[in-house]
């Protein structure tokens, strides 16, 4: 939480390459809440839910669809979003991954092109950066210590084991220009790849 997977996100479809499309991991989960708040549980007030989910929310849905549906069910649902947009860009972004279940099939089905970014930064720097940000309900308010303990719920700890599987780790502590400078010279190497490997064939 508040590495800069949104800023990171911003560099690369409005600065870098424009047009590009962006897909947050969790949308689906905020889009079925939202179903289950208006639609499902909209009869039943004593089962109602606040407007806004908040990160606890999020993060305890996330445990209950995967044991539903099976651990990579937020992961198909965002391959799905993806194979249907047909935006001309040369790259497709997917911002907030937190598990290894959730990039099984993009790490290893060869028709995905798939690069995972890591990025991390001071705990402190990461807090003051939620709060300001203030996206979900609770945000504002949270304490370092809360924000810590966030940090070890089940959807969170496992972020730990994407470091290894990166092909780039980004140190996000310091300026926006630092990182867009770094993720510049990795996607233009990496695009100019794919285009000789493109004329080869």
């Amino acid at each position: 939480m508040g590495a800069g997977k949104g800023t990171a996100t911003k560099i690369l479809k409005d600065i870098l390459y424009p047009g590009s499309p962006s897909f947050r991991f969790y949308d689906a989960l905020r889009e079925f809440y939202s179903w289950l708040r208006e639609s499902f549980l909209a009869s039943h007030a004593s089962l109602s839910l606040p407007e806004h989910a908040s990160t606890k929310d999020l993060q305890d849905l996330s445990t209950k669809i995967r044991g539903l549906f099976g651990e990579n069910s937020l992961e198909r649902a965002i391959v799905l979003r993806a194979e249907r947009c047909l935006a001309p860009s040369p790259i497709m972004i997917i911002e907030g991954i937190r598990r290894p279940a959730d990039i099984g099939i993009l790490m290893h089905d060869p028709q995905y092109h798939f690069y995972l970014v890591y990025i991390e930064a001071d705990p402190r720097i990461r807090w003051e950066r939620h709060r300001a940000r203030n996206e979900k309900r609770g945000d504002a308010d949270l304490t370092f210590e809360r924000f810590i303990e966030l940090g070890q719920a089940e959807t969170e700890m496992e972020i730990r084991s994407l470091r290894p599987q990166a092909h780039l780790v980004v140190d996000n502590s310091d300026s926006i220009l630092q990182m867009a400078n770094v993720l510049r010279a990795t996607f233009d190497k990496l695009l100019q790849e794919e285009h000789t490997r493109a004329l080869d064939l």
